[in-house]
């Protein structure tokens, strides 16, 4: 992510990373969709490439596409649940013909496959799909919500449009405190969003508050709390004016008792600024080192993490990447001079 990377597209990196993992993308469809949810298994979620492309979409990643199982009486059907994000004050009055199309052209790849399936085959049967807009907006969504609300006058024509109409779930519908006392760690980590623009007395007790909540998924899945923190401080230091990030970074200490882990969340968000501000040749080898390392080595522990915070130097981390195959713990790599 370079410092000139429009906000949008770094809200929709967010919100697209984010909702990749199964996890998360379970606790907003519980919130989203609570008849529908339970029956997915998101153990086995694909998400698929997007790889339709619309005129105006050459630049969006906003548009996220799930294949996942849902089991139902009879068995057992994989849906397509599209998941489209949007963060403008004034919404897009296209969005429900743009996941229509979206939709409509995931069909029609179906259906060439079908037919390209050498006989005896199976009826046709298209594949279910749940669409979502999930909206970040401030305002509630003031634009057209389904097909037929785009066609303006001749109401009499209007029962022969296609009765298609997203799913809409507005952040600002729901309060912080509905977000932060919410039994989803996905939907917590909302509060700082839905707060973003509170002055920072306001804002920061729930920033706190936020990171205290996290604190309940670093025993039980450190990964996702990882990922968690990652969130939630690249959003404030994206989001935020730049001169209170050391604010947010010794609030965040404030929230932790144990020195170590004071000191964990310090690296931590040193690592996140250099993603966002200064995306250094040393951040990109340290964050390979570390993708490298998970897969022999396991998660690196909290005293790691701190140390490889702290190496500046790009050509060690090359040195301590070729030496993985050799060592057998993290404590041995930290040793590679």
């Amino acid at each position: 992510m370079t410092p000139d990377e429009p906000l949008r597209d770094f809200a929709d990196r967010f919100f697209r990373d984010a909702l990749s993992n199964p996890e998360n993308l379970r606790d907003f469809l519980m919130d989203a969709v609570p008849s529908l949810a339970p029956n997915f298994d998101f153990t086995r979620t694909v998400l698929l490439k997007t790889e339709f492309k619309l005129p105006d979409w050459s630049k969006r990643i906003a548009d996220l596409l799930f294949e996942i199982p849902y089991r139902f009486d009879g068995g057992e059907r994989v849906a397509l649940v599209c998941v489209l994000i949007e963060h403008q004050t004034r919404p897009d009055p296209r969005m429900p013909l743009r996941m229509l199309l979206e939709t409509s052209l995931y069909w029609e790849r179906q259906w060439r496959t079908w037919e390209e399936t050498p006989s005896p085959k199976d009826d046709f049967r298209l594949t279910p799909v749940l669409p979502i807009v999930l909206h970040t907006g401030n305002r509630p969504w003031g634009s057209a919500r389904t097909v037929a609300d785009m066609l303006g006058p001749l109401a009499a024509f209007h029962s022969f449009a296609p009765a298609w109409g997203p799913v809409f779930w507005e952040l600002s519908a729901h309060s912080p405190e509905h977000l932060l006392n919410a039994d989803a760690a996905f939907m917590q980590v909302l509060t700082v969003v839905r707060m973003e623009a509170d002055d920072h007395a306001e804002f920061g007790r729930y920033f706190q508050e936020t990171l205290r909540k996290a604190d309940a998924v670093q025993g039980t899945n450190r990964v996702r709390w990882t990922d968690m923190i990652q969130l939630i401080f690249g959003w404030v230091f994206h989001r935020r004016p730049r001169e209170e990030r050391q604010m947010w970074v010794d609030l965040a200490a404030a929230t932790q008792e144990d020195e170590l882990k004071k000191e964990e969340l310090r690296a931590m968000a040193q690592m996140i600024g250099k993603t966002i501000f200064d995306e250094g040749q040393e951040y990109r080898a340290r964050q390979m080192l570390v993708a490298l390392g998970r897969k022999g080595l396991g998660e690196p522990p909290p005293e790691v993490v701190l140390a490889l915070g702290k190496i500046e130097d790009a050509d060690r981390f090359e040195r301590m990447s070729l030496r993985l195959s050799e060592v057998s713990s993290w404590t041995e790599l930290l040793d590679t001079p």
